[in-house]
């Protein structure tokens, strides 16, 4: 017993002589997605373009050892979606081409478990508050009306429309990535690079790329409801600054 004892009192005693805390700051650029099915699936009349957005915020981390440690950011982030497509007009088989776009500004929250330390793995769980939310869509022409889902459909335009109260306020991820830090000062500055990935796993609801909610009365049939589920999911390659507290 006394020896299980000394084991436990040594190994606690040497992660608190090797324990680390560290702070700093980085900076990401990402490849940005809404990914939603009933989108995917609508053909001319919508589809994805590719999006980019970008995060920056504050890093605190707590290493136990070489080998392990725990990491929990805040960050201020963009996610873009954007979106083009045509619709056909009522009396012509012509289409009228639009561009759209969904921006999303969040507070992101990720917990990381650190695996390495000078090149690192890290994984964790990860919570996105959405603070502001606006849809922008623009017509080639706006006169006359167009037939989306067998339905008369307005050629309206819209400017940065408010639409924060069609989104769940909260979502929940997973966060993924690896990267490397490098000696700026010998074990107290280094700088960071890396790859990270995000995947929002919970329904955050929000519009298509028309503007559209899913509980629209109008152009969203019931198989199209079922499919309409949006996911953001964002990666790229991130920067900073971490200072060392021996």
């Amino acid at each position: 017993m006394k020896k299980i004892v000394l084991i436990f009192v040594f190994a606690a005693v040497s992660t608190i002589s090797f324990a680390q805390l560290t702070v700093g700051g980085h900076f990401a650029y990402n490849s940005t997605w809404l990914m939603n099915k009933q989108v995917f699936d609508e053909g001319a009349e919508m589809d994805v373009a590719a999006s980019f957005g970008n995060y920056f915020g504050l890093i605190a981390g707590y290493y136990f050892s070489d080998e392990f440690g725990l990491e929990i950011n805040f960050n201020s982030n963009k996610i873009e979606q954007k979106y083009s497509g045509s619709i056909k007009y009522v009396l012509s088989d012509e289409r009228n081409n639009y561009n759209a776009s969904t921006v999303l500004k969040t507070t992101d929250i990720p917990i990381l478990m650190k695996f390495g330390k000078n090149s690192y793995f890290e994984f964790g769980p990860l919570f996105q508050l959405i603070n502001k939310a606006t849809y922008t869509r623009t017509f080639d022409a706006t006169s006359n009306f167009g037939w989306y889902n067998d339905k008369v459909y307005p050629f309206t335009n819209e400017l940065n429309k408010g639409v924060k109260a069609e989104f769940n306020g909260m979502g929940v991820g997973v966060c993924m990535g690896f990267g490397a830090n490098f000696n700026l000062i010998e074990d107290v500055l280094k700088l960071n690079f890396g790859l990270r990935f995000n995947y929002i796993l919970t329904d955050i609801q929000g519009v298509n790329g028309l503007g559209l909610v899913k509980e629209d009365p109008s152009y969203i049939s019931d198989s199209e409801r079922v499919n309409f589920k949006t996911n953001p999911l964002y990666g790229g390659l991130k920067m900073g600054l971490v200072y060392i507290f021996e």
